[in-house]
């Protein structure tokens, strides 16, 4: 029995009061660059009629750019999401037993959209804009309210820093770079210098365009909370700005970009200190790059990385 049929079995398990549960087409998706996103139709007979149901398919990697893999994370904080402002799709049946498909998988709902292209390199538009809100209503949510405390590495994280990349040490250890001189030096500084108005929100984690489904100037639904996190909101717009550094976008002055200037236009407030959270981005893509080009290419992949240091902390960090 393949793993279609097994989880044609299962979901008829989950679905009791209908009279035969099927797997119609399966498609894979464009979304997910890290993890593994399958559209599959559910087709559910009751009575003579047979309605399909448009899902999606998370199975869980075993290896990937951003390993060790936590599916169950991932589902936790998409149905704590469904009960906020921020779009999400819904969330259902989490399995961590790996016999059924060969790994661990949930289902959520197929939301209508498309998705962004990775890079904005124009001015403002309307789906900039409400990129932006939508980020901004993502660091709104009140976390702890919501049952994202989970998130926390330990019940009192030492500094919003500390919080956020606790995940990413995890993923440098499963990597075996955590010692690796960039990622030692760069903690170092970025643990002495986290600005004084350093504040605690919930972070999307990869903000980048590309994750999010849009209908005409609407956001209909944010995806891949894979690296969702607890820290400085400013750490997301960091993350899309060390994006840009390191897969061929253009990177503004001090941590700027045209993503960073729609998110203060919408929200209103001054952001400050946006080259050190670029820092704080450029350490999590150097343990991304890993995921990209193993480690025999890591020295190689952080050369842009050490560059743009250097642009925004002083020349010693291109040495």
């Amino acid at each position: 029995m393949d793993w279609r049929a097994n989880l044609a079995t299962y979901l008829d398990r989950q679905l009791p009061s209908a009279d035969g549960v099927a797997l119609g087409e399966l498609s894979g998706m464009p979304a997910g660059a890290s993890n593994d996103t399958i559209g599959v139709d559910i087709v559910v007979r009751t009575g003579d009629r047979d309605h399909t149901i448009p899902m999606v398919l998370r199975p869980e990697r075993r290896e990937g750019i951003l390993a060790p893999y936590d599916i169950s994370r991932q589902f936790r904080v998409m149905r704590a999401l469904a009960r906020t402002d921020v779009p999400v799709p819904s969330v259902a049946w989490l399995e961590r037993d790996p016999s059924i498909i060969g790994a661990p998988f949930f289902f959520m709902t197929r939301e209508r959209g498309e998705t962004l292209p990775l890079f904005w390199y124009g001015g403002r538009s309307p789906r900039l804009e409400a990129v932006a809100k939508a980020l901004a209503t993502v660091h709104a949510v009140d976390w702890r309210r919501a049952g994202l405390d989970f998130l926390l590495p330990s019940a009192e994280a030492p500094s919003p820093l500390e919080s956020d990349l606790a995940a990413w040490r995890a993923r440098a250890s499963h990597a075996r770079i955590d010692r690796a001189p960039l990622l030692v030096t760069l903690g170092d500084f970025l643990r002495r210098n986290e600005p004084a108005d350093a504040r605690y929100a919930f972070l999307h984690g990869d903000p980048n365009p590309g994750n999010y489904l849009v209908e005409g100037d609407l956001v209909t639904a944010v995806l891949d909370w894979e690296v969702a996190s607890i820290g400085d909101p400013r750490a997301d717009l960091g993350f899309y700005s060390a994006l840009l550094t390191v897969f061929g976008g253009v990177p503004g002055p001090d941590g700027h970009t045209v993503l960073s200037e729609a998110y203060q236009a919408v929200t209103g407030t001054p952001l400050r200190n946006l080259a050190y959270y670029e820092g704080v981005g450029l350490y999590k893509m150097a343990i991304v790059l890993v995921g990209w080009t193993g480690r025999v290419g890591f020295g190689l992949g952080i050369n842009p990385i050490a560059r743009r240091l250097s642009v925004l902390f002083g020349p010693r960090w291109a040495e």
